[in-house]
């Protein structure tokens, strides 16, 4: 069986001057793969911060400095395998991060390029064209997986691949909140939690964009009479009134970021961590699927409530290792039942640390990549 032991990693989102994920992927990809491999060979001088523009920006032209950075990977690619005769590169790229001949002369190099991508649900033509040329397109979504399949393009179904050195036991010791949402005001977050609060179980929500100076999660670049034409001909309109009207009820539960010092206390000191996986797709339709947070916060040994999914469900034994819900409704009673029988939290939390420990890190995934390839 190939090994993959010599590794050349590409994570744009790690190649930027800030951000969120630029410190999420660099620990839980780079430094996940680092102790695990003989050869880890990451990209040197190399600056991504014009293909990552920000949440919803739609990035402009790019061949230019597109193909700066693919000639500059392109030799760093060569020097590495001339070195250390590399067995793959495993990359979480969007097809406008690099150019596609890359990745084909990288194959006739003699390496498998394998891609991974986490939003293929509803961003799928984000990672279409790449998909088409990779060795290996690597998601967690079984509901992409006709897309990949309509292109006859190999494709390798599994969760997120987790670093433990970053999944410290959090499990809740003395628990001084009910619950907490930990994210950004995306998708239909603002409505979920709203109904939360109305069915009497307030949240405690922490994360970017929800208050403080120049924090608007309304906040829309374009013109206003664009906006309301826009609103009037898509699909929505309702849910856009409601989250208007749930806001005030929203916003008095809601903080602003946590620090990355006084993340670990704050998770700690939970009860149960909330999820809220929907995404909305191209047609305006909202859907769950599996985001990392899915797997992360199980990692730390938390009680996790999260909207089910067939996912979530090949990933963890729900009721077990993880809580679901269908609608907010049920989430409600799921969070009322783990404020009367605290205890259960705990097991759970234990439960679901031992399954992402035991079946989605790095150690397994590479095994499991290395059988695909």
């Amino acid at each position: 069986m190939r090994s993959l032991e010599k590794i050349f990693a590409l994570v744009p989102d790690c190649h930027v001057a800030g951000g969120y994920y630029r410190l999420l992927w660099r620990r839980h990809i780079y430094d996940g793969l680092l102790p695990l491999v003989k050869e880890l060979v990451i990209p040197e001088a190399v600056d991504f911060s014009w293909a990552r523009q920000g949440h919803d920006v739609e990035a402009g032209p790019l061949d230019k400095e597109r193909g700066i950075a693919s000639e500059s990977l392109w030799n760093q690619i060569q020097r590495a395998h001339r070195q250390h005769g590399l067995d793959a590169v495993i990359s979480y790229c969007f097809t406008q991060d690099i150019e596609t001949e890359l990745v084909k002369q990288t194959i006739q190099l003699g390496v498998p390029w394998i891609n991974f991508f986490c939003d293929s649900t509803h961003m799928f033509e984000k990672v279409e064209g790449l998909a088409r040329v990779v060795s290996l397109n690597w998601f967690p979504e079984s509901a992409a997986l006709p897309r990949y399949q309509a292109l006859g393009v190999p494709s390798f179904r599994r969760p997120f691949a987790l670093n433990p050195e970053f999944l410290p036991d959090l499990a809740a010791r003395s628990a001084g909140r009910r619950v907490a949402f930990i994210g950004l005001p995306t998708s239909n977050r603002i409505t979920q939690l709203g109904c939360l609060r109305l069915f009497g179980c307030p949240v405690e929500i922490r994360g970017h964009g929800w208050i403080g100076e120049g924090q608007n999660p309304f906040y829309n670049p374009k013109p206003r009479s664009r906006r309301v034409m826009s609103a009037l001909l898509k699909r929505g309109l309702w849910e856009k009134c409601v989250r208007r009207l749930l806001w005030p009820l929203v916003k008095k539960q809601a903080q602003g970021p946590l620090q990355d010092e006084d993340f670990y206390p704050f998770v700690q000191s939970c009860l149960m961590v909330l999820g809220l996986n929907q995404g909305k797709d191209r047609q305006g339709q909202f859907a769950s699927y599996l985001k990392f947070r899915d797997v992360e916060f199980p990692g730390y040994g938390c009680c996790y409530l999260t909207e089910h999914n067939s996912d979530v469900a090949d990933a963890f034994e729900v009721g077990q290792e993880v809580l679901t819900y269908h609608n907010m409704l049920e989430a409600a009673d799921q969070i009322k039942r783990i404020q009367r029988e605290p205890e259960r939290a705990t097991k759970i939390g234990l439960a679901g640390r031992h399954r992402v420990f035991s079946a989605h890190t790095w150690r397994i995934r590479l095994r499991e990549l290395a059988e695909e390839l």
